[in-house]
């Protein structure tokens, strides 16, 4: 029954191509191919009745599949394959011309432009890891960013930075709260209220609900004051810069304000010590979404975790105390030296 009907199909094919109805003929022939992958007519007449090269590159790897002794079809397959590649050339020719482009209107900060054009191109099918990371690096948005991540990921297995991305807005897409504290510290108070509210339609604890509501009360009023932001980078370079300013204010009273009376290095190496101390200390006091955390903690999101937190700001202040000491040591030896020769 089967065969009959694709008899019957065949020869209405036959006449639809004797009457120029070309269509027609391709539907026949695809309904044809449907019944029976193995017919090799069907397949041949549609090596020149399909539109996109592609297909037609298929239809003749079926014939040849079928009938590897078709020399006229083997011709043609070669023929088409040599243009496919012809057009492949000029296709990434093309795309590595735009996101040249899109590089340089990055280099003159206009993002918008560069990130409307990285668009257009991944809508013309074939794109190369160039611009998924144009595309990731310049949106704003996580659900435009994620994918674009996960595409260069997929043909660029090896980049850890961009797995280390990936993973970081993984755990923000999954943890609302964190994503809207992060939106908080980056100063965009609008984006933070509308995560707050989605976290709080995902909670179930009345407690946690109670926090999200307490927030988003705190950062309604920030928006109608209309209070400044402050970014932590800021906030954490004002915290480290304290304790080393100090530090070198006494080492100059230490020397009476002539560095060359004390050339001893210890003292002026402490300088260094307490500088990193400082950084540590504010890096622990400043809620940021630092790279450190992720680098030294494997903290993707949350900013530190306490105890994480607790441990920096000791290490921070053993490393401010210990320079200071050490000063103090040798001013009180100095001072020793001074009363025992008076």
């Amino acid at each position: 029954m089967a065969f009959m009907r694709e008899d019957t199909l065949l020869q209405q094919a036959m006449s639809a191509v004797r009457a120029g109805h070309d269509l027609t003929a391709r539907d026949i022939f695809l309904e044809i191919v449907e019944i029976n992958p193995r017919n090799e007519t069907a397949w041949m007449w549609l090596t020149g009745l399909l539109d996109d090269p592609d297909d037609c590159i298929y239809a003749c790897q079926q014939v040849l599949e079928i009938n590897p002794a078709n020399a006229d079809v083997g011709q043609y397959l070669d023929q088409l394959l040599v243009e496919r590649k012809k057009r492949q050339e000029v296709e990434r020719l093309r795309i590595e011309g735009q996101v040249s482009q899109a590089h340089e209107l990055v280099k003159a900060r206009k993002r918008g432009e560069a990130l409307d054009l990285v668009r257009s191109l991944t809508q013309t099918g074939e794109v190369n890891a160039d611009v998924w990371g144009l595309l990731a690096d310049l949106t704003p948005d996580m659900d435009e960013r994620l994918p674009a991540l996960e595409k260069l990921l997929a043909l660029t297995p090896g980049d850890v930075n961009a797995r280390q991305q990936f993973e970081r807005l993984q755990h923000f897409k999954n943890n609302p709260l964190d994503l809207a504290a992060m939106y908080e510290e980056q100063g965009n108070i609008e984006k933070a209220i509308e995560t707050y509210g989605i976290a709080a339609l995902k909670s179930t604890s009345r407690s946690e609900q109670n926090n999200i509501y307490w927030k988003t009360v705190r950062l309604e009023n920030l928006r109608q004051e209309k209070i400044a932001h402050i970014s932590p980078a800021v906030s954490i370079a004002r915290l480290t810069a304290g304790p080393p300013l100090l530090y070198f204010m006494m080492l100059l009273v230490h020397v009476g304000l002539n560095p060359i009376a004390n050339p001893a290095p210890l003292p002026w190496f402490g300088f260094f010590w307490v500088l990193l101390g400082g950084f540590m200390i504010a890096l622990a006091s400043v809620r940021s979404h630092h790279r450190l955390w992720s680098l030294i903690f494997k903290d993707v999101g949350s900013g530190g975790t306490p105890v994480s937190r607790f441990f920096m700001a000791a290490a921070g202040w053993i490393l401010v105390i210990l320079p200071f000491a050490v000063l103090f040591l040798i001013a009180f030896g100095r001072l020793k030296a001074f009363l025992y020769f008076s």
